[in-house]
């Protein structure tokens, strides 16, 4: 028995030496110290200092460089000597480095992720109230409804302020109507346009055109009272004959195919109506041209052309002095009315009258405002969570009148320990269950992590929210639920103790006890998780256990258990290198 303690002894002894990281996982010196001391006899423990520090002979690099070189061919000799249950006595079974490591599981309450709050924008006394709680409404339908009757008579007196200031505003421009100064201003130009051509008297091409004119209308007339020339009667004449002729022979042709049923759609028909058109048409001329000219057209052709030479005359006679005097006159009536009328009202009136209107349309829109403010409308589509009136009561503008929420819409607040933050990231899964219903199992996702903790009674958390994806008509607000976070970034390997892991030259090894033998293997260490560190190896097997042991153990629902130092896990009461404790 003596020989198994002291190469418990031993092993503890090179565990503490070895340095580098794996030192922090084992505890401080003198706990490793004490460990070992409590495995010796009495006559063999060694005394401490003053500072309640181990003196060691061995100085910790040497020793260090000395395990490296010896590997874990002295260690495995060193367990050949101990038995298999005591070898099993100081090993922990490996688990899935993702099964703790990947997950973080968190519980909170259910909440709906965002409330619309609807505020009346108008005072009144609410004369319909169509919802009540639990409503579903949809965005547009409507909340409340207040006593219209004072908005509409406001809507109304605006109007007729409104009509007032537009007229007064329109009296001021009655004698400077833009049509009426653009009307002033073309009779100014033409009065000065026929003084020009008084003083200048008319041009050539004026004259000859106003010639051609008159000669025109004479000839006219004279043609009206001669009558057609022998040789257009002739031509008119000869026409009509010939479409006699054509009309008889077309009509000969005709009575040819007349017996046919379908007489109306051979070509023999179609030619005498078409010949019957023609003869009818020179007829016409004919006749139009022999008859004599009406009395109407005669006086009209002599007095177009008795105006035609009058003005002829007028131009080469050239204007006297009093036509001279009379388009002066004329021009200087129509720039005295053109300035009266661009001279205008007095512009400071003219301001005044236009800010009376723009008031009273500015009150007129907030009257309309208040008018459509008496019908409270939803914002938004949601479930009605709270209604804060009844009917017949007087609200005032501001209140609160209804809260609204999508039901579907919901979240989970978790509080995630400080340890646990740093395997979270926005958007990873969640899969969420709830106390109130037992089976049901519901998606979420990472929406916000906080970037401060919450520190109550020295315990550190951070605030962290999911959404839930696929929620039903069962989830409600305020249901405890529970989060399982999964990282699915999380690595394959095995979780170990970090006592466990041994530094060896060219890496890192553990050993493995199987068949109630140790055996070194070798490993590649990964991520650490407080006194467990995460190993990779084509050789580690599931149903391994490591030596080493720690002061927290994995059950098997693989959830980390914390104790307080020397507490241990089991029905023994002491660690597992405590007398009379339990294995991890």
């Amino acid at each position: 028995m003596k020989k198994i303690l002291w190469a418990l002894f031993y092993i503890l002894i090179a565990l503490v030496l070895v340095g580098g990281g794996f030192v922090a996982a084992v505890g401080s010196p003198q706990e490793a110290w004490s460990r070992a001391q409590a495995l010796l006899p009495a006559n063999r423990q060694t005394t401490a200092t003053q500072t309640g520090t181990t003196t060691l002979a061995l100085d910790s690099q040497a020793a260090g460089t000395q395990a490296t070189q010896t590997g874990a061919a002295d260690d495995a000799a060193s367990f050949a000597a101990l038995t298999p249950a005591e070898l099993e006595a100081m090993t922990t079974q490996i688990r899935t480095a993702a099964a703790v490591t990947g997950q973080v599981s968190a519980a909170g309450n259910i909440r709906l992720a965002s409330q619309q709050f609807v505020v009346l924008e108008t005072d009144g006394i609410v004369q319909e109230l169509p919802v009540r709680v639990g409503d579903d409404v949809a965005a547009g339908d409507l909340l409340v409804a207040l006593d219209p009757a004072d908005a509409e008579q406001t809507v109304e007196r605006s109007l007729l302020s409104l009509a007032s200031a537009q007229l007064s505003l329109e009296k001021l421009y009655d004698e400077t109507d833009p049509a009426d100064i653009a009307s002033a201003a073309a009779d100014l130009e033409s009065a000065q346009e026929n003084l020009a051509d008084l003083l200048h008297g008319p041009n050539d091409r004026e004259l000859a055109a106003t010639r051609a004119s008159a000669s025109a209308a004479w000839a006219k007339y004279n043609d009206l009272l001669a009558g057609p020339s022998e040789a257009k009667l002739t031509q008119l004449s000869t026409n009509m004959r010939k479409m006699e002729v054509a009309l008889a022979e077309a009509r000969r042709e005709y009575e040819k195919v007349s017996w046919r049923p379908d007489v109306g759609l051979t070509p023999q028909s179609a030619a005498m109506e078409k010949a019957t058109i023609d003869y009818e048409n020179a007829k016409a001329a004919y006749d139009e041209s022999t008859a004599p000219a009406a009395t109407g057209d005669v006086q009209s052709a002599v007095s177009q052309a008795q105006n035609a030479q009058k003005q002829l005359d007028d131009l080469l006679e050239g204007a006297t002095a009093a036509e001279i005097a009379a388009a002066e006159a004329q021009v200087a009536s129509k720039e005295a009315n053109l300035a009266d009328l661009r001279a205008g009202p007095d512009a400071n009136a003219l301001a005044a009258a236009q800010i009376t209107v723009d008031k009273a349309f500015l009150d007129l829109q907030d009257a309309a405002a208040a008018l459509a403010a008496t019908r409270l409308l939803a914002p938004v589509d949601g479930t009605v969570l709270a209604v804060n009136l009844t009917v017949g009561q007087r609200i005032g503008s501001g209140s609160s009148a209804v809260t609204l929420a999508r039901r579907d819409n919901l979240e989970l607040e978790v509080n995630v320990a400080e340890v646990d933050v740093s395997k979270l990231s926005l958007g990873q899964p969640a899969q969420i269950t709830l106390d109130a219903l037992p089976g049901a199992e519901f998606a979420g996702e990472v929406i916000s992590i906080a970037p401060a903790a919450d520190s109550q009674s020295g315990v550190v958390n951070y605030p962290v929210t999911i959404r839930l994806l696929n929620p039903d008509s069962r989830v409600r607000s305020g249901m405890t639920s529970v989060a399982l976070l999964v990282n699915e970034a999380a690595g394959a390997g095995w979780l170990v103790p970090a006592t466990a892991v041994r530094e060896v030259v060219g890496g890192a090894q553990v050993v493995v006890l199987r068949d109630g033998a140790p055996r070194p293997v070798a490993v590649t260490v990964g991520a650490r998780q407080g006194e467990w560190v995460v190993v990779d190896s084509p050789e580690l097997q599931a149903t391994d256990r490591v030596v080493g042991t720690t002061a927290t153990f994995i059950n098997q629902e693989n959830q980390v258990r914390f104790g307080p130092p020397g507490s241990g896990q089991n029905d023994g009461g002491g660690g597992p290198f405590r007398p009379g404790g339990g294995q991890p």
